[in-house]
């Protein structure tokens, strides 16, 4: 594999409109209680074992699988505009489980999200860079199963 192969990444960039105003998708995104519950594609229950939100503090999320197993997602966040942008960074990232052809996610990944209005609707858009190839598939369907979870949460 040459150097150039080997540092190859990718970034994925995702939108999904909301029937909610961007401060109450901010507030899902910052409030530990309701974090917990759409984190994750579906069949993953979150538990949020710390959420120091401001500069500089850190994440530590536990990915519940269907058969027990466990793996933590920790991070750190970088900027919080309320209820306009939030920007963190992934340090270790769930890398459990993963399916055939998908290589490991070893390098932290800088994640920005930003909320935008639209009248009745919101959006939120997700910008993932740093991604494996592989990786940034099954981060694009991780966030897709965890939008729609959102969706269930704001019902």
């Amino acid at each position: 594999m040459s150097q150039a192969t080997a540092q190859a990444t990718r970034s994925v960039e995702l939108r999904y409109r909301f029937d909610a105003s961007v401060e109450t998708l901010f507030e899902a995104w910052t409030d530990p209680a309701i974090l917990g519950e759409w984190w994750g594609p579906e069949g993953i229950k979150t538990t949020v074992a710390a959420l120091d939100l401001g500069p500089g503090g850190e994440f530590v999320f536990e990915m519940h699988f269907e058969d027990g197993t466990v793996s933590r997602m920790t991070g750190v966040y970088r900027e919080i505009s309320p209820p306009r942008r939030l920007v963190f960074e992934i340090v270790e990232n769930c890398n459990t489980k993963l399916p055939p052809g998908v290589e490991p996610q070893i390098a932290p990944t800088p994640v920005t999200v930003d909320f935008i209005s639209h009248g009745d609707q919101s959006e939120i858009v997700i910008t993932q860079d740093g991604l494996v190839p592989s990786f940034a598939e099954l981060v694009s369907w991780g966030w897709g199963g965890a939008m729609e979870k959102l969706k269930g949460a704001l019902r």
